[in-house]
């Protein structure tokens, strides 16, 4: 039930020697090699990438939370007080929200 091309190909491999296989197998195994080669360097160069991304987000976290504390500590009463506002407001979403 094989199809004309089917059979040609399989009638073709029948007529292989073992230095054709051989041949064939090796540049099967360059290919498989070359192919994990780039595979790995593309997955070295994108785990670089992501720890200079999650680096920098990781300082700019340090960096705005110290200037957060910082204006905290230099204006208390208006900090609470905002900080109390949001979470009225947010405490008022949800609860509305429940309603719904």
């Amino acid at each position: 039930m094989l199809s004309s091309k089917a059979k040609a190909a399989a009638d073709k491999v029948k007529s292989f020697d073992e230095e054709d296989v051989e041949s064939i197998s090796d540049m099967i195994r360059h290919e498989v090699e070359h192919a994990t080669h780039v595979l790995s360097e593309r997955a070295k160069e994108a785990e670089a990438k992501l720890r200079g991304f999650a680096d920098h987000a990781s300082d700019d976290v340090k960096r705005y939370s110290g200037q957060a504390k910082h204006k905290i500590e230099e204006n208390p009463i208006p900090s609470t007080l905002i900080a109390l506002g949001v979470g009225f407001v947010l405490g008022a979403l949800l609860i509305r929200g429940d309603r719904r």
